[in-house]
């Protein structure tokens, strides 16, 4: 699975970082308060090489309607008003739904908090649709719009849940968020993609297919991020 990068916002390889370690919150930053027990992010981050930049990175303007929700995007967008939604240029094919805005800072390793324990959880699979594993396809995916004033980093971890799922021991018989951890906490050397997210910017990848979080860096000015959900698919 690839980043399609819009050409306004310059080389990929600029953007994008890479790295393969993806470890404990408590061994990274054994300060961090709040994490849900062995919650994981990824360090060591370096910049792609040309081999990699070749295979996690392409124009935006390559992708087409055939790959479907098989794909992340970033891209420059500017909103208005919640009342005239321009996500040009992508559309959702169902109705878009608002989410909350949040309000991020730098105080933490990572941004995403469980709604129910109120525990951040790091590396994780959303679930607004709650589909099943073999449903997964079927699920929304997701734009986020960085208002700024800070920059956000986003992680993604390029690896689809279905291809998790074929290297996890009964995978059919767990959740597809326990199917994302056990794979991570068994699979050394799995990449992780850090996308940099400056102000009125959007990403857009199926949360709900791939594992990811994002940060605000340390001292960084807080962000506000905007969340809207659909089949949103390349016009």
């Amino acid at each position: 699975m690839k980043i399609y990068v819009d050409r306004r916002l310059g080389n990929a390889r600029d953007l994008i970082a890479f790295s393969d370690t993806l470890v404990s919150v408590k061994r990274l930053h054994p300060d961090a308060a709040g994490y849900r027990p062995d919650a994981r992010l990824p360090a060591d981050f370096r910049r792609l090489d040309e081999r990699e930049g070749r295979k996690y990175t392409a124009p935006l303007d390559e992708l087409s309607i055939e790959d479907e929700l098989d794909f992340i995007a970033i891209f420059p967008c500017t909103l208005t008003s919640e009342s005239a939604l321009d996500f040009t240029p992508f559309l959702s094919l169902s109705p878009v739904v608002a989410l909350e805005p949040s309000i991020d800072h730098g105080k933490f390793p990572s941004v995403t908090v469980d709604r129910e324990s109120g525990l951040r959880l790091g590396l994780h699979l959303d679930s607004w649709d709650g589909f099943d594993l073999s449903s997964r396809w079927r699920s929304r995916n997701r734009i986020v719009v960085n208002r700024g004033p800070g920059t956000r980093h986003v992680y993604v971890v390029p690896v689809p849940i279905e291809a998790m799922a074929a290297r996890v021991e009964s995978a059919e018989s767990l959740h597809p968020c326990e199917v994302a951890d056990t794979y991570i906490r068994n699979t050394p050397g799995t990449a992780c993609l850090r996308m940099l997210q400056s102000e009125n910017v959007a990403y857009v990848c199926c949360t709900e297919r791939l594992v990811h979080d994002a940060r605000i860096g340390p001292g960084g000015e807080p962000a506000e991020s905007r969340h809207y959900l659909g089949h949103f698919i390349k016009n």
